[in-house]
């Protein structure tokens, strides 16, 4: 995501600036990757970049937030949860067929195979589900699989969640994955975690709910089809996902003429390899953007994200590229503004494949500046007006510093990130810079910090430890 970016998950120009608000840092997504859960790649741009009120002010538009941590608390199911249930293997057999002729029901369109998947608890969750069925039709699944994973947290079922399924001869919550690819554009699954509540009444499992965790953050996947019909076009190497209902929020017109020129710009940068098809997606609202994300702050200062899922079946990929726009905030840019943000957006799709946990949030806000903003060095007047005002402090923005602090503070990490990359890129070229990234990424599971693996491969790619680069980059700055 961009500043004009990461949610969580914005810049300048002129006016306004774009703020870049960091794609997950280094912590975060290594500790997503353990728990297999999504990564969100939020980059949210502010609309309302260094932007100065008429008493010359500088009025800060992008808040602080602090990391929301999905599911923080990693059960046990001693704490009032139960090691039966879904953990026989019996029982897990049971319920994966249960998931498998659901999933079949989905792509053959077979509504009333679908519903047969469902206890009648709640009626809300059964109508929810015929809606869901009957908007999945319109969604282009070349795939669609649903995978119950007991190994991830074994069963989160609480004694009260038991209690509350009167009649039920057992009930179990292991974590399911849904596991669905976009034809034509996902090369791998996307994966999103599911929370079904199974019970099973007379010897047959069937799904109750998928929302009984959600005061403990365990939140289900939830997707444009969950609040929507679906209008998919494809344009390119683009799919448009558009709510189909009457006043609903749809692309603006110059979108994909936009996102095709920023594709141009990426790939003059970034040339490793990346399929270069990325769906698009518009959700009905902020409210159900934020559910989608599972995020809890509001996003009237994001404009865009980028949002990967996380496979762990064979090491850690990053799988399921989406770039998703805030209705409320996207539609009355200027079209050098759009394209910025969808080229930021688009970088960072394109080093999904080469990232890895151990990326800092500099390296990988900084080279998506660079590219978003063309290499431009205006874009770093910010940046340079506060060096000649002797604030600059001569060091490279840690993480967390990308996500607290006044809109001012932020900003100054991505400017600072922005610099930084443009510093390596003049000294060393571009194509070290990309080197440099792509052998920081590969580095998946390993012993060590990520100030180790980050001066462990630069030294390797331009000889020079961390410390020397920083020292050198804060002073190439101009404090005149």
């Amino acid at each position: 995501m961009r500043r004009e970016k990461q949610a969580w998950q914005g810049r300048r120009e002129g006016a306004y600036q774009e703020r870049t608000c960091p794609t997950e840092n280094a912590a975060r997504r290594s500790f997503f990757a353990r728990r297999t859960l999504p990564t969100l790649l939020v980059e949210a741009l502010n609309a309302a970049a260094e932007t100065m009120n008429r008493a010359g002010r500088f009025t800060p538009a992008l808040r602080s937030y602090a990391l929301l941590v999905l599911a923080a608390i990693v059960f046990a199911p001693a704490a009032g949860g139960s090691t039966a249930g879904a953990s026989g293997s019996g029982t897990e057999d049971d319920i994966q067929e249960l998931l498998d002729r659901r999933a079949a029901a989905v792509m053959a369109g077979d509504l009333d195979s679908f519903m047969e998947t469902i206890a009648r608890d709640s009626e809300h969750f059964v109508r929810r589900q015929r809606r869901l069925f009957k908007r999945m039709q319109g969604v282009p699944l070349a795939s669609y699989r649903l995978v119950a994973r007991t190994d991830r947290l074994g069963d989160l079922v609480t004694e009260g969640l038991r209690s509350r399924y009167r009649g039920a001869d057992d009930v179990a919550i292991p974590v399911t994955e849904e596991r669905y690819r976009l034809a034509g554009f996902d090369v791998a699954e996307a994966i999103e975690d599911m929370f079904y509540t199974f019970v099973q009444r007379e010897g047959e499992w069937l799904i109750a709910e998928d929302s009984d965790l959600e005061d403990l953050t365990f939140y289900s996947g939830r997707h444009l089809w969950d609040y929507s019909r679906v209008d998919a076009r494809r344009a390119g190497r683009f799919l448009l996902l558009e709510p189909a209902c009457r006043g609903c929020p749809q692309a603006p017109s110059a979108a994909v003429r936009l996102a095709t020129q920023a594709l141009r710009r990426v790939r003059g940068y970034w040339d490793a390899p990346w399929s270069k098809r990325v769906p698009i997606v518009i959700p009905t609202s902020a409210d159900d953007l934020q559910r989608m994300l599972k995020v809890t702050f509001e996003l009237d200062n994001f404009v865009a994200f980028a949002y990967s899922s996380v496979d762990r079946s064979d090491g850690i990929d990053y799988t399921g590229h989406r770039i998703l726009l805030n209705p409320d905030a996207f539609t009355d840019r200027s079209s050098s503004s759009t394209l910025r943000v969808l080229t930021h957006e688009l970088l960072h799709v394109a080093t999904r494949s080469a990232s890895g946990p151990f990326v800092p949030t500099f390296l990988e806000e900084g080279i998506a500046e660079y590219v978003g903003q063309d290499a431009d060095p205006a874009a770093l007047s910010f940046f340079h007006e506060e060096a000649a005002a002797g604030t600059f402090d001569g060091r490279l923005p840690e993480d967390f510093r990308f996500v607290i602090g006044s809109g001012r503070d932020v900003f100054r990490s991505y400017q600072k990130a922005y610099s930084a990359a443009t510093f390596f890129v003049d000294r060393w070229g571009l194509r070290k810079l990309v080197q440099f990234y792509r052998r920081l990424g590969a580095v998946e599971v390993a012993p060590g910090t990520a100030g180790y693996h980050v001066d462990r491969a630069l030294r390797r790619t331009v000889g020079v430890r961390l410390d020397q680069f920083e020292q050198s980059w804060a002073g190439s700055i101009d404090n005149s």
